[in-house]
């Protein structure tokens, strides 16, 4: 009888390329499974079942496996330099073992089969008295594995299921060749090996195990297959592999042949692994995403924990003992049993956002500085095993939908988004569903398929929302962030944030605001009691900065929504043409300073140029005239003009002066918020609300020339963008004049909606009080302002 031993090893073998994924940004194990990476599950399970030691065999995209399993315990690494196949990858992990002075039984598995706890523990209990365990499964649950060969009960070897197709070629015609290995279910790049060896090497029709011949045909009648999960002596595996030779259809060592070796020494047996939920394993995205819908819990287990394990995720977001929160999503939970029955789900939430500077300008190129706050969308979706997605509200004000993903894209060029939304099939139908709470989860959904190699699974799901309806806290991207959440993790999408965000937000183009990416950045970068800095064109995050405990944000809503499905949208989409056009007149105009995008004129220097550079703009310009002037730029223009109605005139040189100056304001924001000069950042609130002011500007060539003989800062400069409203001016002016504010402005698109207020946080009591008494008791408006601090980003919750 032997001792157990008190540690036990594992040698996971993690360098293969994966091919068959089609995704070579990240090593195949490193992929999600139901908000956990793969390897980490394997890890995980492994621990269970009493393995206490790891060795992870790396090689291909090494670094996200090792990202994926940053600060598990336990883990030593062994570099497989050249991929030389199964046998040679263990090699190199036993090798590290070896090193180390570990002896004694280690366990062997592939990178991406998930084993069952309870396995590990049959297979370790068989270590006391085996020297060599193989796994072994049904042919039925694992066609493609190699077959386990037995004589008289007794395992003789596992021929690859590639050599016994070479071998069972030698029956076969050439020209057949193909056809059989085929049926036999080798894709087409092993096929392509197997047939080249053959041409050059015929085979014989057998292959010899144990000093015995057995015939191909005997071989691919085996009833069970190797399963990918071993436990040897480590020492003997070393002298097992050394004996393995690579003269089959691969050119691979194979650990495989491990088996023989210690078949010759009466020394093999079989642990049977039955059960295919046993030993969980993936070679393909839609694979990994059944495997990982397996891990989803259901909504009655969600309940169950709202005041356990879920609890501290709770009061992360939302503070400590908030009964309110527990409330909503328990009642979101029943209304989704309700519905829709106790499926398994992912649970999303995607907060509001508020960004603090940087307005109108992410679509340009430039920064912005954001915050989450508390209020957000929750979403609970339940995968389907079609195409369709249903939607339901707890508020009765939101009717159910549905739409089918195949059905929608078949309305226009399902290769291209932009072609996609200016196809007529495609504006007919947003014609008719103008509004309807649906085209916000189609955005996401679209969006999201057109730029995967996948169909993604329908969905049926439940919404929940706290975030204020058109007041420029952005619940509409909030539940398109919400739903792009569920979409990533019940289909196991491999995107970076970058291309989240960047999805998002060309998705949320299909409501017809043709925005930057902003919001939905926001929404998934923020994090906790900080301020963070997005930048655009390219996507990128930059500093994240903690906002001092002295101060908060007061967010108090005007009550006029600003619905962005409704006619703001043209106001909106004229604000953003009128920046694209002053931009192809200045970079026509001045080729010298290699303009790429609009954020690039905030960087010229000195001052001065930059006002003469706007004198080169028309004030305003018609639609004919810009035609006239920029030939060149024809389709583009057609394109521009074909996102909103037509404003009559574009205001070139006001919308332009204030892009500059909150390009170098937003990057001016996080040096105040180190130095803690949080004064400076009210006022640079205070001018950037006065561009968006809705009054009569000059920016007449005298007006330009006396600021740039005075090379006045662009940064304190106003310019005129024009989306506010005499309500939201009113409120910025109170709130301005009141002790404790340090500055106001308008939140998010404008035209209605919210106002943003920096306040020293002893003073939100008053500051709150002279909201209610003068503007919302006064108007006989309903209180509707808040005092927020920073909260997380979006998020699955598990």
């Amino acid at each position: 009888m032997k001792r157990k031993p008190s540690i036990v090893s594992a040698v996971i073998l993690c360098a293969g390329k994966g091919t068959r994924m089609n995704d070579n940004s990240i090593n195949k194990v490193s992929f999600d499974c139901a908000g956990t990476p793969v390897i980490r599950r394997i890890v995980q399970s492994m621990k269970e079942g009493g393995v206490s030691r790891f060795a992870i065999v790396v090689g291909h995209q090494a670094q996200s496996v090792m990202d994926a399993l940053d600060g598990v315990d336990g883990i030593l690494y062994a570099y497989q330099k050249e991929q030389r196949g199964t046998g040679h990858a263990a090699l190199c992990g036993l090798k590290a073992l070896d090193s180390l002075g570990i002896s004694g039984p280690v366990v062997i598995s592939m990178g991406d089969k998930i084993i069952a706890p309870e396995i590990l523990r049959q297979l370790l209990e068989m270590a006391q008295n085996h020297t060599a365990i193989f796994g072994a499964q049904p042919v039925a649950n694992n066609f493609h594995g190699g077959r386990i060969v037995m004589d008289q009960g007794r395992p003789q070897g596992v021929v690859e299921l590639a050599d016994a197709a070479y071998e069972a070629l030698a029956q076969v015609p050439s020209v057949q060749w193909n056809s059989t290995l085929s049926c036999l279910g080798l894709n087409a790049k092993k096929a392509t090996k197997v047939m080249a060896k053959a041409k050059d090497t015929p085979p014989s029709g057998s292959c010899r195990l144990c000093g015995k011949l057995f015939s191909a045909k005997d071989i691919l009648a085996s009833t069970h297959a190797n399963a990918g999960l071993y436990c040897l002596d480590i020492q003997q595996a070393i002298a097992a592999l050394a004996s393995c030779r690579s003269d089959n259809a691969q050119g691979e060592i194979y650990l495989t042949d491990t088996m023989e070796y210690f078949a010759l020494r009466d020394q093999a047996a079989l642990l049977e692994i039955p059960s295919k939920e046993a030993m969980l394993t993936y070679s393909t995205k839609e694979e990994l995403r059944a495997m990982s819908h397996l891990f989803l819990r259901p909504v009655s287990d969600y309940e169950k924990r709202l005041e356990t394990t879920l609890k501290p995720q709770l009061e992360a977001l939302y503070g400590p003992q908030d009964p309110v929160q527990t409330s909503r999503y328990r009642h979101l939970l029943q209304f989704f049993a309700a519905t829709y029955g106790d499926r398994d789900i992912a649970l999303t939430r995607a907060p509001g956002r508020l960004n603090l500077m940087g307005r109108h300008i992410d679509h340009r190129g430039g920064g912005i500085n954001v915050m989450a706050i508390g209020n957000d969308t929750l979403l609970a979706a339940a995968p389907r095993q079609d195409d369709t997605v249903r939607i339901a509200n707890v508020d009765p004000a939101y009717p159910p939908a549905s739409f089918s993903i195949g059905e929608c894209l078949r309305l226009g060029p399902s290769q291209n988004w932009l072609e996609y939304l200016d196809s007529e099939r495609v504006k007919e139908e947003l014609r008719l569903s103008k509004g309807a709470w649906v085209n916000y989860v189609k955005s996401a959904v679209l969006r999201f398929q057109m730029a995967s190699d996948m169909p993604l699974c329908g969905m049926d799901i439940a919404v929940s929302g706290t975030i204020p309806v058109a007041a420029g806290l952005s619940s509409s991207s909030s539940l398109v962030v919400a739903t792009a959440e569920a979409v990533m993790a019940l289909n196991s999408l491999n995107l970076t944030q970058r291309q989240f965000i960047e999805l998002c937000g060309e998705g949320e183009w299909l409501v017809g605001s043709r925005g930057g990416a902003g919001d939905h950045g926001a929404m998934k970068c923020s994090q906790q009691g900080c301020i963070t800095h997005l930048g655009f064109k390219p996507f990128h995050i930059g500093a994240c900065v903690p906002f001092s405990n002295a101060y908060a944000v007061v967010v108090a809503n005007s009550m006029t929504q600003a619905k962005k499905s409704e006619g703001s949208k043209d106001t909106f989409n004229a604000k953003v043409a009128s920046y694209e056009f002053a931009f192809m007149i200045l970079k026509r105009a001045f080729p010298m300073y290699n303009l790429l995008e609009f954020r690039d004129l905030a960087n010229i220097q000195p001052a001065s140029a930059i006002y003469r550079m706007l004198k080169t703009l028309p004030v305003s310009i018609t639609r004919k005239e810009i035609q006239s002037l920029l030939p060149e730029y024809g389709e583009r223009i057609k394109q521009i003009f074909a996102s909103h109605s037509d404003p009559s005139t574009y205001d070139l040189r006001g919308v332009t002066l204030y892009g500059i100056s909150e390009c170098l304001r937003a990057e001016a924001v996080q040096s105040l918020l180190i130095k803690g000069n949080y004064a400076a950042l009210g006022q640079l609130m205070k001018i950037s609300h006065d561009g968006d002011r809705i009054h009569a500007t000059d920016f007449s060539d005298a007006v330009l020339d006396a600021l740039a003989t005075e090379e006045a800062d662009p940064m304190l400069q106003c310019g005129a963008y024009g989306c506010s409203t005499p309500r939201i001016d009113a409120l910025c002016d109170l709130l301005n004049a009141t002790p404790g504010v340090l500055g106001s402005s308008l939140v998010g698109a404008g035209l209605g909606g919210c106002i943003i207020a920096l306040i020293e946080k002893q003073a939100a009591d008053s500051v709150i009080s002279v909201l209610n008494t003068k503007f919302y008791d006064k108007e006989g408006l309903p209180r509707s302002a808040v005092v927020y601090t920073p909260s997380a980003g979006s998020k699955v919750i598990y």
